[in-house]
């Protein structure tokens, strides 16, 4: 498995191109899984298309344009939909990706979405490229924090996916005051470090390795 953490759907940009072109190939299928929406954002099927539907989606475009950047093919990216997809299709689009891209949002609502379709194993034992950006990158990390902000009032430690264990991130760092709160107290409690990423920053780890792209911030113990 290679992990891929991100902030915004910017990686098509120079800061990362260069890198990432040699991994994401344009033969490869992705599989999106926008499970990290608020309830109150979005109830039922018909909203979801608002927001991902291919013609008018809202979020679409946005999600989908770096994949093409790469070469990747429109008709080889699908979509696990919360309303109408069961654990079974969920389990046989994993089964057969390449890319699985976790979008942007509350990273608690989306392991609560995994948990439910009972495809946490699954994507565990995946064999290939696991992708996220924002809330998609944090429920990569097998304890992430989050960092108090509009959508949080309070500091909590949360857990991810079994994936990385031997760091933090701290994503959208603009150096404020809060954020350099909470990747102290991670250090303190934790003893892990924390690579903080802005916003063109990004982390890939495959195996051992880890690369950096952009800009990112290590904090140590």
């Amino acid at each position: 498995m290679i992990n891929i953490l991100l902030n915004l759907y910017n990686f098509h940009e120079k800061w990362c191109f260069e890198t990432l072109k040699d991994i994401l190939k344009e033969e490869y299928r992705v599989l999106v899984i926008p499970f990290s929406f608020n309830d109150d954002w979005m109830k039922n099927d018909n909203e979801w298309q608002t927001a991902y539907n291919p013609s008018t989606g809202k979020y679409y475009k946005d999600i989908v344009i770096p994949f093409l950047s790469y070469g990747i093919k429109a008709e080889n990216i699908n979509w696990i939909n919360y309303f109408s997809d069961t654990k079974e299709s969920s389990k046989y689009k994993i089964n057969n990706s390449d890319i699985i891209f976790f979008t942007g949002g509350l990273p608690d609502q989306m392991m609560d979405r995994l948990k439910e379709f009972k495809i946490i194993e699954d994507i565990e034992n995946y064999k290939g490229i696991v992708m996220g950006s924002s809330a998609g990158a944090m429920v990569q990390v097998a304890q992430y924090h989050i960092t108090p902000d509009k959508d949080y009032d309070t500091f909590s430690y949360n857990e991810g996916l079994k994936m990385i264990t031997d760091f933090d991130i701290e994503v959208h760092y603009k150096e404020t005051s809060i954020q350099k709160e909470s990747i102290k107290k991670v250090l303190k409690e934790k003893s892990r470090r924390v690579y903080a990423m802005k916003d063109k920053g990004g982390i890939i780890i495959n195996g051992d390795k880890i690369t950096i792209l952009g800009d990112v911030t290590l904090f140590d113990i």
